[in-house]
């Protein structure tokens, strides 16, 4: 007979104290995840390239923003979310909207979209200035965050219909709000329940007390709108404040982006069902794929760095492209990634050349012949031992984090 599991309620007020935490149900350990990232700081003091490294730090603020506007359903594109990003850090104090209004000129949603990227990417400029500690986060920091999130965004009200105002740094003032068939607690229970998150947090100050309590925050709803981008952006930062990502090299915004579908169901599934295993196991797995991820980029990096250094013309090195993202492909499947572009025996010819500059490794088994790239990189015994830790505990892992 299957040992029945413990099942704990770990808050005490009203609403909150109906969810329930298997804990040993959980994909990873904190201490487990903890001694990954640690492994990633080692990895990035002796191995990393300075110039790769110097690449995610950029990105990653970007990223996270682009990745956090996202989740609200934006048509922001990347360009532009650059072009806004590029404003903020060469002008942050400029105001376009009121320019716009001054102008006597229409607000549209993509004017919307525009600030709401403006202030995330603010906000993060704004924290990671700051010195934070965990004691910092409070109920009033929390609706400072939420303030700084959605500055200005009102004033839409006037110009989007169906605009659902965000009441900038106030606690949600009615019972109105419902998320899928979830209903939130009542908005009387909002100051008390995220008083006991807090404490519940800082008393542990671990990855799963922080998976716990973004879970738990979200259930709470505590403002009319917003509520989505200030849980990921207090993530980001307690992130750090409790020993993680301390240089800031991966974003679990942006592995919730690019798994969205499975971010809402978890997120909602924790919800309706109160249990709060599904969406804390999902935030779990978003950081240790997304330090797994780092290593898969600098892989690809290197990758790239070392075929465009080899003296080749342009269109043989377009057919060794594939070996960037996968290391070594068999011959039928080179063909298949450059199909339409190049012929057969033009590809074989490429491929033998590639051998004979020693830019390729050939291979061969049965009837079957196998290329890869003729280098090797320290990375990829890492990326091989933490991509096998991660398939020990989960079903499903993303191509985006697959590297053949």
């Amino acid at each position: 007979m299957e040992e029945i599991k413990e099942i704990i309620k770990p808050f005490k007020t009203p609403f909150l104290n109906s969810f329930v935490l298997v804990p040993e149900n959980l994909s990873f350990k904190s201490e487990e995840v903890f001694n990954l990232d640690k492994e990633l700081n080692q990895y990035e003091r002796i191995v990393l390239n300075p110039d790769i490294e110097k690449s995610l730090l950029t990105k990653n603020e970007l990223l996270t923003s682009f990745a956090i506007s996202k989740a609200e359903n934006s048509s922001l594109t990347m360009e532009e979310a650059e072009e806004v990003y590029d404003l903020i850090k060469n002008n942050p104090d400029f105001d376009f909207i009121k320019s716009k209004i001054e102008n006597q000129k229409k607000l549209a949603r993509k004017d919307y979209e525009k600030l709401e990227f403006f202030n995330i990417t603010k906000t993060f400029r704004i924290l990671n200035s700051q010195s934070l500690s965990l004691n910092d986060i409070t109920l009033e920091k929390i609706k400072e965050i939420h303030r700084l999130l959605t500055q200005g965004l009102d004033i839409f009200k006037d110009y989007l219909p169906g605009f659902d105002m965000y009441k900038t740094g106030e606690w949600r003032s009615n019972n109105d709000i419902r998320v899928g068939e979830y209903v939130p607690p009542d908005f009387n229970l909002i100051k008390e329940s995220v008083e006991e998150l807090l404490t519940y947090l800082k008393k542990r100050a671990d990855l799963t007390s922080l998976a716990v309590f973004h879970t738990a925050l979200y259930a709470v709803h505590p403002f009319n709108n917003g509520n989505k981008r200030t849980c990921r952006i207090l993530e980001h930062i307690i992130l750090r404040q409790i020993g993680f990502n301390k240089n800031n090299l991966y974003s679990t915004s942006y592995y919730y982006h690019k798994e969205k579908d499975r971010y809402y169901k978890y997120l909602l599934t924790s919800l309706e069902r109160k249990n709060l295993n599904y969406f804390t196991s999902f935030i779990l797995e978003s950081v240790v794929l997304s330090i797994i991820s780092v290593v898969k980029t600098s892989i690809e990096v290197e990758r790239e760095n070392f075929l465009n250094k080899q003296n080749v013309d342009n269109d043989v090195r377009k057919s060794f492209q594939p070996f960037i993202k996968r290391k070594e492909i068999q011959f039928k499947n080179v063909f298949k990634e450059n199909k339409g572009r190049i012929s057969r025996q033009t590809l074989v010819n490429h491929l033998n050349k590639g051998v004979g500059l020693e830019i390729l490794r050939k291979r061969g088994e049965g009837r079957n012949t196998y290329y890869s790239f003729n280098i090797s990189l320290p990375e990829e015994e890492i990326y091989k031992k933490w991509l096998t830790f991660a398939r020990s505990r989960l079903s499903y892992i993303s191509d985006d984090i697959l590297l053949a």
